[in-house]
């Protein structure tokens, strides 16, 4: 399905479909995708009852986000991301390593299957809790 919406083209065919579902009251639309574009602009398809009536709504990531949370919350981080966690005040933290250590580090958090960020704050964690400083209460 393509659309062309105020001079932006909306293609199902080409965009990443990250979630799908339907509304638990039966008197409401059938259904609905959300879709993400090459570009990373996110859209919805949605379907009324009879399949036969389709329409694309355009949304910002904002929206996009919050309709995730809300509707597909086991994909959010998937689309968006990982999140903080709940209580855990943060502050960035900018530091400067050799690029061998910065290599090692990105491999081995692929690895891990895990960010960057997120590995990097789990070895901080446990050098610290080694060094006799655990974590505090959040």
């Amino acid at each position: 399905m393509k659309r062309i919406i105020d001079g932006i083209t909306y293609n199902t065919e080409t965009a990443t479909r990250v979630a799908m579902g339907g509304p638990p009251d039966p008197s409401d639309l059938a259904g609905w995708e959300m879709y993400q574009t090459r570009h990373g602009a996110f859209f919805q398809v949605i379907t009324d009852h009879d399949g036969e009536d389709m329409r694309i709504k355009p949304m910002e990531d904002s929206a996009a986000q919050a309709f995730l949370e809300k509707h597909a919350n086991d994909v959010v981080e998937t689309v968006f991301g990982p999140f903080p966690e709940a209580g855990a005040a943060e502050r960035r933290l900018t530091i400067r390593i050799p690029t061998n250590l910065a290599t090692r580090m990105e491999a081995a958090a692929q690895a891990k299957n895990l960010s960057l960020n997120s590995y990097a704050m789990r070895c901080f964690e446990q050098c610290a809790a080694r060094d006799g400083h655990p974590a505090q209460g959040g």
